[in-house]
């Protein structure tokens, strides 16, 4: 302790330098999944100690006759926006523009009205940060509103008024709702488009030029396409829609930087992300065992009382992907902790963040190693080609490979 009683920065010793010959395993894996036309394009970057390693590209931008993927391909990385928004938030936060534990109604007043759910009306950016507020995956208006190009107002508007799926501090529900909804707080509290203030806040401060919500027209033909049931991010309306939840297009170093950013500093408590050691601490750790709302009586949904910091992480996940008995999350970044049969592999450390993406990203970083990779490709997760498949995971690909958990134990046993 400092004569302040302020921690001094605690000093991290890294492990040596990743091994050329097992990166080399993990780019002969990635151009394999080429070659075998399991996904039209990818790009691997792997980084360690903030510094990019290994930049490699395979395939095609497009199915058809596009152009070859390079390292500075950008993609729709879709999820993986959602720490970047949740940075966008921290820093608001930072600045006195948002409180993190104002009901959301008071920016959003759609959000809750006198006749909503008497929960609803105690609902915070704290809950919806780390997925426990008890709002559904998705919107059941959604794919209306993308067919009709909504606005993104009319978006956040029908995400504020979806009902929840159960009570707020429960469990773990991933949701692109709660998304919606924070990005609407964003562009409250900022007064300009959400897009406009996570491009000032969060992508410029960190310094990802590959990085952006719009891209101008005449990137298209340079743009990966993406494949799967939603094909939003492919059209103008998509590129310029700059959605909270999944709107961002990236490069695979610029990503791998962004986690490894605040691996790092969360071992070194220090800034990143455009946000100070304090804002990283709850992006980096757990904050579902703290999260629980305390709700007004009459209550069909009693709580218990409020946990401690360090009690067990609540339970829940994905739906439809995967759940667990103990889903820890932090604001933005899902953290790994004791989960098994983890696309981040057997191999890297509980401490661990990550996020996946639907267009078929993954960016993972880990604080003990160093190191930090992301793998972006252009094929969505539905046929469970990535994460691997089982009856209860992906139906139709019982027998698919855990190719990403694969790959990253091929990464992590590198150091």
């Amino acid at each position: 302790m400092t004569g302040t009683g302020m921690a001094e920065r605690s000093e991290v010793t890294w492990p040596m330098a990743p091994k050329p010959e097992r990166l080399a395993l993990a780019v002969a894996m990635v151009d394999d999944w080429v070659t075998s036309r399991l996904v039209p394009g990818v790009s691997l970057a792997v980084a360690w100690r903030g510094e990019t390693v290994l930049a490699h590209a395979a395939g095609k931008v497009s199915a058809g006759g596009g152009g070859p993927v390079a390292p500075e391909t950008r993609y729709p990385v879709t999820s993986l926006t959602k720490p970047v928004t949740a940075a966008a938030v921290m820093a608001l936060i930072e600045r006195g523009d948002l409180y993190l534990d104002e009901p959301v109604r008071r920016w959003l007043p759609e959000f809750a009205t006198p006749t909503s759910e008497a929960a609803r009306r105690q609902i915070t950016a704290r809950e919806l940060l780390c997925h426990v507020a008890g709002l559904p995956k998705d919107d059941p208006d959604g794919p209306a509103l993308f067919a009709r190009e909504a606005p993104f107002a009319a978006l956040v508007e029908s995400a504020a008024g979806v009902p929840l799926a159960g009570p707020p501090g429960q469990r773990v529900i991933y949701s692109n709702v709660g998304y919606w909804v924070l990005g609407g707080l964003v562009a409250a509290a900022g007064r300009a488009p959400f897009a406009e203030v996570a491009t000032g806040v969060v992508l410029q401060p960190s310094g990802l030029a590959g990085s952006t919500f719009t891209p101008a027209d005449d990137e298209v033909p340079s743009l990966a396409r993406r494949y799967g049931p939603d094909r939003t991010s492919n059209t103008a309306y998509g590129r310029r829609l700059g959605s909270p939840g999944g709107g961002l297009f990236a490069t695979a170093s610029d990503m791998a930087r962004f986690a490894g950013a605040f691996a790092h500093a969360a071992a070194t408590s220090s800034r990143a992300g455009g946000v100070s050691g304090a804002s990283v601490r709850m992006m980096t750790t757990d904050q579902t065992a703290t999260a629980a709302v305390p709700l007004p009586a009459p209550n069909p949904h009693p709580l218990p009382a409020t946990p401690r910091r360090g009690d067990r992480p609540l339970p829940g996940g994905i739906p439809g992907m995967r759940e667990w008995d103990a889903c820890p999350w932090a604001f933005g970044w899902e953290v790994r902790g004791d989960k098994r049969d983890h696309w981040t592999g057997d191999l890297t450390s509980p401490d661990t963040i990550c996020h996946i993406g639907q267009s078929g990203c993954l960016v993972w970083a880990d604080p003990r190693s160093g190191l930090s990779l992301a793998v972006l490709a252009n094929r969505d997760l539905g046929s469970g080609w990535a994460t691997g498949g089982r009856p209860e995971h992906s139906p139709g690909a019982v027998d698919s490979p855990a190719r990403w958990a694969r790959l990253s134990d091929i990464v992590a046993s590198s150091v």
